[in-house]
């Protein structure tokens, strides 16, 4: 999931660079960067926290395995 987020950046900012004449880089500016990462923040944190807390409350049966061989784990 990680690599696909940062291949998308990649692109993105590839695109921006090597095609300037489609894009509008002047609204741009360090605030609507924060304005962005918030956003995705927004709707990426819900989904995750989820998933954790799905993942805590039903674990795997592999993780299950682990668990009861490393009590630490």
């Amino acid at each position: 999931m990680m690599l696909i987020m940062v291949a998308t950046a990649v692109t993105y900012f590839m695109s921006i660079i090597l095609l300037k004449s489609y894009f509008e880089t002047s609204y741009m500016t360090q605030e609507f960067f924060l304005k962005v990462g918030v956003i995705a923040l927004i709707t990426w944190a819900p989904i995750q926290f989820i998933y954790i807390i799905v993942e805590w409350m039903d674990p795997s049966e592999n993780q299950k395995l682990k668990q009861q061989h490393n009590p630490n784990f």
